[in-house]
């Protein structure tokens, strides 16, 4: 039996993963973005509905170190890791 998992869960897990395979807490997610990083803590919690500038701004930092959120026409979620860069820390 298939649940109806509300798409912001969805979204949220994904951004986890992604900052969880690049080893980048919330805060330097958030910085890399150009986004605070309350709304990345709510997006992460899923407690709010993330406006589609700030997924943008989300994915864009993601994909440009390596790592791609996508949904294909099946509706399946996936992360894929081209290439990881390892970028330096924010102090």
């Amino acid at each position: 039996m298939t649940k109806n998992i509300p798409s912001r869960l969805i979204y949220a897990a994904q951004i986890r993963a992604a900052r969880g395979l690049l080893n980048w807490s919330q805060g330097e997610l958030a910085v890399r973005a150009g986004v605070s990083k309350q709304s990345v803590t709510r997006i992460e919690i899923g407690t709010t509905d993330p406006r589609f500038s700030t997924m943008t701004a989300l994915n864009e930092a993601t994909r440009s170190a390596g790592v791609e959120m996508a949904e294909d026409i099946n509706g399946t979620v996936r992360l894929t890791v081209s290439r990881v860069k390892l970028l330096p820390p924010f102090a």
